[in-house]
């Protein structure tokens, strides 16, 4: 015999097992979504590997010897000076915190480079393409560019005064 409590079991039952195929089906999308998104994420970094070709920098230096002095100083050295695609320009934020950069515009690394301006030591110039670039950090500040200039490791020792530039 069939009792009132046995069908309240039995719906409660059936309810459950729908609420755990439910629950079963919503996994399965969720991971399906973040599969894709994985996917989706991955194929973006190949978008946005930087333009300028890597190679290998190791060039260290005196920073008196070069008017880097003071915070806000900059200096720009050829490729054979210092090495990099086109070379790098150094900009001193502190006393103690240096910035590099390669020379090579990204817009097009193999045709031009950025110099540092004249009138604003703060920014770095392409002719070519019109881009202008901040070094306290590399951005953009307007042009054509896509990508910020390409920045290098700069490890500064306080007690011999020399910058070593690296990858």
């Amino acid at each position: 015999m069939i009792t009132l409590h046995t069908c309240a079991n039995i719906v409660a039952h059936v309810k459950q097992g729908n609420k755990s195929k439910h629950m079963s089906h919503l996994r399965y999308n969720k991971l399906i979504l973040i599969i894709v998104l994985l996917f989706a994420m991955a194929s973006c970094d190949e978008d946005r590997e930087h333009p300028v070709p890597y190679v290998h920098v190791n060039f260290e230096f005196n920073v008196i010897h070069y008017n880097l002095s003071g915070p806000g100083s900059s200096h720009q050295f050829s490729v054979d000076e210092s090495g990099g695609y086109r070379g790098i320009i150094v900009h001193r934020l502190t006393m103690d915190e240096f910035r590099a950069y390669d020379r090579a515009c990204p817009c097009d690394p193999n045709n031009c480079m950025v110099s540092i301006d004249p009138e604003n030591p703060l920014l770095a110039t392409d002719p070519c393409c019109g881009s202008t670039f901040l070094l306290l950090d590399g951005t953009i500040v307007e042009g054509d560019a896509r990508f910020p200039l390409k920045e290098y490791r700069a490890s500064f020792n306080p007690a011999t005064n020399r910058l070593r530039i690296t990858n």
